[in-house]
């Protein structure tokens, strides 16, 4: 089971994968040379034994061993130089490109938290105007266009967030966490935001689960998100459903919606920046869906039998809060 303890930054298991790939490299190249040395020197002893034998003089016999024996070290050498070379340069490139990464994700994850807080202002704003507007039709629905449009900024920013946040080596922190109280919670956030636009259908029982709740609402969010861009439907339908996994051990939540049917490979599902051939989106909500449920200890499966729908599987907390 995962531990509390976070996970290895991205970029350094990455360093640590490609050094170990390129040890086990240059001890393979040298084993290698090794052998191709002696065997060399072997036969050159044995063809230097062998022209002894047929009369040849000694001193011409051991200048040519001598020769061979300074080609074997010379070429030798200068492959292992060259290769030393060539593998310390692969590296600089390496780590100047994961330098340059890492600045670009840093400029990324600072620009949208400064965005953060003017599209909360907005949105707070719009609210306000929607709270004391007449009941004039136009101007609800340009404010509700208003508050639409900034909720869609706001969720586009989080994402853009956390996957910096991701793939910058972000750590989650597991812990037991009541599953029922918070999805309800949940559930009527959705119902005072949504509640016009979808109807919700929540069977939760009461299991409690290991799991980070700001990377579990991120995952929540996300499905929520993606059935609203992707459904296509005036009557949208959302259940959500949590059960034991037996014999497992795991508690399965199950997110479905009754959406227009996926086109392209369900299998791709999940990997960064890919997305369905009609989809607006950018290719990221389901993949940090993937990535933090887990780095979660849980697993993730999408399917679209039936609209679109997430399996999720997460570790149950044992009795001892671990």
């Amino acid at each position: 089971m995962i531990g509390k303890g976070g996970f290895t930054s991205t970029p350094q298991r990455r360093l640590r994968i490609m050094l170990g790939a390129q040890i086990f490299w240059l001890a393979l190249v040298c084993v290698l040379g090794a052998w191709w040395s002696s065997l060399v020197l072997s036969q050159a002893g044995r063809i230097a034994e062998l022209e002894k034998a047929a009369g040849m003089e000694h001193d011409i016999a051991q200048a040519f061993m001598v020769r061979t024996q300074r080609m074997v070290f010379w070429e030798s050498g200068v492959f292992g130089l060259l290769l030393l070379a060539s593998t310390g340069l692969l590296f600089w490139f390496y780590w100047r490109d994961v330098k340059r990464v890492r600045g670009t994700q840093a400029f990324f994850a600072s620009m949208t938290h400064e965005l953060r807080t003017p599209l909360t202002s907005i949105r707070l704003q719009a609210e306000s105007i929607a709270d004391n507007s007449s009941q004039d039709s136009i101007q609800r629905e340009l404010v509700g266009r208003l508050l639409e449009d900034t909720l869609r900024l706001e969720g586009q920013v989080d994402r853009t967030l956390a996957l910096a946040r991701v793939e910058g080596g972000g750590q989650v922190f597991p812990q037991p966490l009541e599953l029922k109280p918070w999805l309800g919670r949940l559930l009527s956030e959705w119902k005072e935001a949504y509640g016009e636009k979808i109807q919700f259908n929540f069977q939760i029982q009461d299991f409690s689960v290991m799991a980070d709740p700001t990377a579990l609402q991120i995952v929540m969010k996300n499905l929520l998100e993606n059935s609203l861009r992707h459904a296509k439907r005036e009557d949208l339908k959302i259940s959500v459903r949590a059960e034991k996994s037996n014999p497992e051990g795991k508690i399965r939540i199950v997110f479905r919606d009754n959406g227009a049917a996926f086109r392209g490979e369900i299998r791709r599902l999940g990997e960064i920046f890919n997305k369905g051939q009609e989809s607006r989106g950018a290719g990221v909500g389901l993949y940090l869906i993937r990535v933090l449920v887990k780095q979660m200890g849980g697993t993730s499966r999408f399917f679209a039998d039936e609209g679109f729908g997430v399996e999720l599987q997460l570790q149950e907390a044992r009795a001892d809060g671990s």
